[in-house]
């Protein structure tokens, strides 16, 4: 039996956000929650040019200050398998707003 995690992002005002293509509720089955962040950023990272001398900016995903990670004790998800994105779904959810040719 496997963790399920919810990332929940809790200050989308963090400039660090343009370095992910997903701003919303994350629902991983990952073994912990440092793996569960792990997944996301891997998930919806993105490399971005920010300027010089901005500052070091780091993965939104990974930062407590940026998303809530909580375990979800009673879920719908299935709770056997590798560790995976489970929603938003790749298949389903995102493909139908992907922009059309």
């Amino acid at each position: 039996m496997m963790p399920v995690w919810k990332l929940t992002p809790v200050n989308l005002n963090d400039p660090n956000w343009q370095a992910s293509s997903h701003r919303d509720i994350v629902i991983i089955r990952a073994r912990d929650e440092e793996a569960a962040r792990k997944l996301a950023q891997k998930a919806f990272g993105l490399k971005t040019d920010f300027p010089a001398g901005g500052g070091i900016k780091a993965p939104p995903w990974t930062r407590a200050d940026v998303v809530k990670a909580e375990r979800i004790k009673r879920t719908f998800y299935e709770d056997n398998g590798p560790d995976e994105v489970l929603h938003p779904s790749f298949d389903s959810d995102l493909k139908s707003t992907a922009p059309k040719p």
